[in-house]
């Protein structure tokens, strides 16, 4: 009896044979074409599902060098749609695929799409760096400079090399310098006054969440971080140094952060450590700690900003402190 994987495969398969835009390789052909004949005798289910994906990947790849960028999009897209179908958790191929779907819509002139899709491939790897610069750039033509130069900073530390990075992560600086804020950050910062001026809130030192810094440490905060067990690891962090060198910027992707209460946010900025807790965010409680960093800072000049679905710290390198040449 066929498993239930196998003919969620085939269905997939009859689909594509069914119907296939012009160009695109699709069906037992393509399978044929990446694996050869002889391959396919003693495929598993998954093994044939991955070659399709392979195929239809490689098929994209050729169509997008002719130029023929519908064709490539589709192929991408039917590629993805085999592995959600499958069940196959191949991360690096997911990535792949989608951050190629982001060229092509960016080619398009679909920087919209292009941002979701960048976003997609970066939910299977963090890491992936074209699709971090592939976001960045659909970010500028949105006109988000913000997100744009936050972007474009971790992609030219990916790909330091890149000239075409770099300038375009120079031109998202520009846009970013004159960008007013937004009304999610002037909402963030208001309601932080507000719930830290009616006395006795968490961070009594800090008077403008979105602007200021936390104190060293509250008792109070401390003895409420320590009753709570159970913590993710915030995964995707970017380091970036400023221009003029004197501090790093840090980067931390946390959907939906800026519409939790502020005194869910905690931050600790020591000489040579920092610690970020995020309580009751999405159903989980968020850390980031870094009990010795490269260099030493000044805690007394570090700040952060809650941005949307993100945190942006800035830690301002100690003078008397070992070379920060590393970041």
């Amino acid at each position: 009896v066929p498993s239930q994987l196998l003919i969620s495969y085939l269905d997939c398969c009859i689909a594509m044979l069914v119907e296939t835009p012009q160009g695109s390789t699709s069906g037992f052909a393509g399978i044929e074409a990446a694996a050869g004949p002889a391959a396919l005798a003693g495929a598993s289910a998954g093994e044939l599902a991955l070659a399709q994906s392979q195929a239809l990947k490689a098929s994209g790849n050729d169509a997008f060098r002719e130029g023929s960028l519908e064709v490539a999009l589709h192929n991408y897209g039917e590629a993805l749609q085999i592995l959600e179908t499958c069940g196959l958790q191949d991360f690096a191929l997911r990535a792949t695929l989608a951050s190629n779907q982001a060229i092509c819509l960016l080619k398009l002139d679909r920087p919209g799409e292009a941002e979701e899709r960048a976003s997609a491939a970066l939910a299977a790897d963090p890491g992936h760096s074209k699709a971090v610069y592939r976001r960045g750039w659909a970010r500028l033509l949105l006109g988000d400079g913000q997100g744009a130069w936050e972007d474009l900073q971790k992609a030219v530390r990916l790909e330091p090399q890149n000239r075409e990075v770099r300038a375009r992560c120079e031109e998202a600086r520009r846009l970013a310098a004159t960008a007013a804020p937004d009304d999610n950050e002037l909402s963030v910062a208001e309601h932080a006054a507000a719930a830290l001026g009616a006395g006795g809130g968490l961070y009594e030192e800090k008077h403008d969440v979105n602007e200021g810094r936390l104190a060293e440490t509250h008792k109070e905060q401390r003895d409420w971080i320590s009753g709570i067990s159970a913590w993710a690891e915030i995964s995707d962090v970017a380091f970036a140094d400023e221009q003029d060198k004197s501090c790093i910027s840090v980067y931390m992707t946390l959907p939906g952060v800026h519409e939790i209460p502020a005194n869910k946010v905690c931050i600790w900025f020591r000489a040579s450590s920092l610690e970020v807790r995020v309580v009751d965010l999405n159903g989980k409680n968020w850390c980031w700690v870094a009990q010795e960093l490269w260099g030493q800072i000044d805690p007394d000049r570090c700040t952060y900003k809650i941005r949307r679905d993100k945190l942006s710290l800035k830690l301002s390198k100690r003078q008397s402190a070992r070379s920060w040449d590393r970041w």
